[in-house]
């Protein structure tokens, strides 16, 4: 235990130091642990608190009443030096540098990753979709070909039996013609 020198707190006694709800206590500590605080616990696994933690629990007290939005107080008070006992200064919560959570981190990750399945999925398909028309195309290029082709095929055997007709009127004599033998 690394305060072991020094006497722990439980909830109770911590929230009524600073005049809040032991449940509003135990919600700051969760969130402050999903930022990277850790508090250490006892053999029941209750959260014991020292002057480390009454420190960061005043101080996250004072960013809220300062209208600090509750999601940067708590990012400000995990990235404090809370171990010395005169800081430099307190860091501001509006910095250039961004802290995430591991939480935050895999959704940003998992977000980024469905947007580029995503956009991978539609080239795909716009792929697919180009190589279908290409197909149909070409399809409708030869099928039109072969129309044309049986078409002039069926008008040549029609000239053509024209043209034997046309012979065959010409060979028969004039009576024949005359009377349709």
């Amino acid at each position: 235990m690394e305060n072991a020198n020094q006497f722990g707190y439980f909830a109770k006694d911590v929230a009524s130091e600073l005049e809040i709800t032991t449940s509003t206590l135990r919600r700051w500590a969760i969130e402050l642990e999903k930022e990277g605080y850790s508090f250490e616990r006892n053999e029941k696994e209750q959260r014991i608190y020292y002057e480390r933690d009454f420190k960061a629990f005043r101080e996250l007290k004072k960013l809220l009443s300062n209208s600090v939005p509750f999601v940067d107080a708590i990012k400000a008070v995990v990235s404090m030096d809370l171990e010395n006992k005169n800081a430099l200064k307190t860091p501001s919560v509006y910095t250039d540098e961004m802290r995430l959570s591991t939480r935050e981190l895999t959704e940003i990750v998992n977000k980024a990753v469905k947007e580029a399945i995503k956009e991978e999925r539609e080239m795909m398909f716009q792929a697919f979709e180009n190589k279908m028309n290409d197909v149909v195309e070409k399809r409708d290029r030869i099928l039109t070909q072969q129309l044309k082709r049986s078409f002039e095929e069926r008008r040549l055997e029609i000239a053509a039996a024209q043209e034997e007709e046309e012979k065959k009127q010409k060979n028969k004599g004039f009576f024949a013609r005359l009377f349709g033998k």
